[in-house]
């Protein structure tokens, strides 16, 4: 908490969420006003259609003790309206002729609590005296307001979250971004470390202190510069020790390695864009069976997975042939051109009518997605060197892991709210302000650094007869993909359908894989750097992956062990996914030959990019077979069964033998 910009966000923060709590107090008692009114005039509205239906048999003559069917028709409204519990025909002295009562409720009906029923006569000539009483559920209210206030706590940690992401964009290359960078220059120079630091772009008190700091260092660094010309032009060979030691101890005539402010830029139209894809997490293979018709010789989960599929290798095939088109036109119109294709794509969704019209809508969406994707992706490498790309690589997987999280829940909420097809309006409209955000914030022409062809298809060779890369890319990158889509956006979605879960649930359930993304991947990629263990960490992280999809034994139809399954999901892939492409670049550069790394890291996304194709495939094949839990254990199963399988390529491997010399021997 010592960072004046750490404090600056928590302050913010803090007085957004005092907002957002009163207003959701607010909200909550609201709806408990209007509620329990509602349920009242509901409830008058069915007492009064069933007293006149028994009012008018009673009139043609049928006997009150010969209403056949009477229990049944009543246990019928309540089944169908679960805010009643019970619903009661009475005579004159309050005996119960007939009723329909849910399984808690028989105390209440005997006591009718004025507070919680409505009476009704029945109206018959002749001047009966029969009521009818329909009771109140008080429970179905509670619930009503306890998923209020579960949304309620999800829109403020989601606003809490892209608050904090705004904060960041809007501020970075300005006054935030000027707090930050005195910041920096003030620690590293409380640390002995004197490098020199990027320029800080702003007009600020801040801005002004960070450049004086920038003109003290950099005349340090000249003096020194040009002592060490003297130093090596005279051949002092003492003095030029010292001068390098001076360097090592102090940095100076070097740099501060970071990613320069107009990174930045890319973060606002990618996020936004990210968040309109993951809004559609939640209810899309529902939509996607709502539309299915039945195709002779395939199941219809394989049917229903087929749009998904069509997106995803829209993506995979695209992204490789974009790199080199979004280079020549440039980044900022491609990722608007992709914004643009979103838009089509997302609206196209809503108003579709059959399976057809949503499979090419959707390959819209994928062909918007890789273009958005390639290109905020090469804005990276345009603005970055080889020693600034880690830190402007975590800009751009960060936003897409924010994105992520917020998505789904909100995602959820919208389709219970406002339907589905309003629900891909919405994520219409976002993909228009990625659109603007990207005409606003990114330059229309940037300094393009020279990376070479993304994929060079000769170097699949000498990866394919590298055992220990191709089992990385083949056994852990490739698995890793294929159970993540297939669960989180196939499997899972359907089968909380199939329990009766809300759209609104079913995005909060798909919450969990991302958070533990977002909290345990820098922890872990910390301690595989610290170890030196990525492969281990890889192998560990995909046999804790698939070892998790065993907890829906206990029970594929139940919430909890689905809930466990995502979280081992999560833990499991935030133990290997840093390591992972670590150790890409890592066996690439061990590979004989001249192929690059950058063709390495081009066929690694492709690897990755098939998994997720073959994801929905997969699952969807499966589940038509042997449905929901089985499905879940085979792909699980078989994601283990990979990871073993790393281990043992790892273990083959023969490691030369050291044979230290004996002491005394002669060398």
């Amino acid at each position: 908490m010592n960072s004046l910009r750490v404090r600056l966000s928590v302050t913010v923060l803090a007085v957004l969420i005092v907002a957002l709590v009163f207003l959701s107090f607010q909200t909550a008692q609201r709806a408990q006003s209007i509620l329990q009114p509602e349920l009242e005039r509901k409830a008058a509205t069915v007492a009064g259609s069933t007293a006149s239906l028994i009012g008018r048999a009673l009139e043609v003559g049928v006997p009150l003790d010969r209403l056949q069917g009477l229990d049944a028709y009543l246990q019928r409204i309540l089944a169908g309206n679960p805010d009643l519990s019970y619903i009661a025909l009475r005579d004159a002295g309050g005996a119960t002729l007939y009723q329909a009562v849910t399984g808690d409720a028989a105390a209440a009906a005997a006591t009718d609590d004025p507070a919680q029923s409505v009476s009704v006569p029945i109206a018959v000539q002749g001047g009966g005296q029969e009521t009818l009483v329909v009771g109140l559920d008080p429970a179905y209210a509670r619930q009503v307001v306890s998923t209020l206030w579960i949304d309620l706590v999800i829109v403020m940690f989601v606003t809490a979250v892209v608050a904090l992401e705004l904060v960041y964009v809007g501020f970075g290359a300005g006054l935030y971004g000027a707090i930050e960078g005195v910041e920096r220059r003030l620690k590293t120079i409380r640390k002995g470390d004197l490098r020199l630091h990027p320029p800080v772009d702003a007009g600020s008190e801040f801005g002004s202190f960070a450049r004086s700091l920038d003109d003290r260092l950099g005349q340090l660094h000249s003096t020194y510069t040009s002592l060490r010309n003297n130093v090596v032009e005279r051949g002092d060979q003492i003095s030029q020790q010292a001068l390098d030691m001076m360097r090592g101890r102090f940095g100076l005539g070097e740099g501060v390695i970071t990613a320069p402010a107009q990174v930045i830029a890319m973060r606002a139209p990618l996020f936004v864009f990210m968040l309109a894809e993951e809004l559609t997490r939640p209810f899309l293979p529902v939509y996607i069976r709502s539309l299915a018709t039945p195709i002779a010789g395939l199941s219809p989960e394989f049917v229903i997975s087929l749009p998904m599929m069509t997106f995803l290798i829209v993506v995979a095939l695209s992204q490789p042939l974009l790199g080199n088109l979004t280079e020549r036109i440039g980044r900022r119109n491609c990722l608007m051109a992709g914004a643009l294709f979103g838009l089509i794509g997302y609206c196209a969704s809503a108003f579709v009518g059959d399976l057809i019209g949503l499979t090419v809508a959707r390959a819209i969406s994928g062909l918007g997605f890789a273009l958005v994707f390639v290109s905020a992706q090469g804005f990276v490498i345009d603005s970055t060197d080889i020693r600034q790309r880690s830190s402007g690589m975590a800009m751009f997987i960060s936003a897409i892991l924010v994105a992520g999280l917020c998505g789904p829940p909100i995602g959820g909420i919208m389709a219970d709210r406002i339907g589905i097809p309003g629900t891909f309006i919405i994520a219409g409209l976002f993909a228009l302000c990625s659109l603007v955000l990207a005409w606003f914030c990114m330059p229309a022409t940037a300094s393009r650094l020279s990376q070479g062809p993304a994929i060079r298809w000769r170097d699949f060779g000498p990866i394919i007869s590298s055992p220990p890369l191709a089992g990385l890319l083949f056994l852990c990158a490739m698995p890793a993909k294929i159970i993540l889509v297939s669960f989180c956006f196939f499997l899972v979605p359907l089968q909380m359908e199939a329990i009766g879960a809300t759209q609104a649930t079913t995005g909060r359930m798909l919450m969990i894989y991302p958070i533990a993304m977002v909290v345990l991947v820098p922890f872990f990629a910390s301690l595989a750097d610290r170890w030196s263990m990525r492969a281990q960490f890889v192998a560990l992280g995909g046999l804790v992956a698939g070892v998790s999809a065993f907890v829906v034994y206990l029970g594929g139809t139940q919430i909890l062990p689905i809930a466990l399954m995502l979280l081992g999901l999560g833990l499991g892939q935030a133990i290997s996914i840093a390591p992972l492409s670590g150790l890409v670049g890592e066996m690439g550069r061990a590979l004989p030959g001249d192929v690059s790394e950058n063709s390495v890291y081009g066929i690694f996304r492709l690897v990755e990019r098939t998994g997720n194709a073959l994801g929905p495939l997969v699952g969807g094949v499966l589940l038509g077979i042997y449905g929901f839990s089985t499905t879940v254990m085979i792909i699980g199963g078989g994601m283990a069964l990979c990871a073993l399988l790393f281990f043992a390529v790892l273990g083959s491997r023969r490691q030369p033998k050291l044979e230290l010399p004996v002491t005394g021997s002669r060398p």
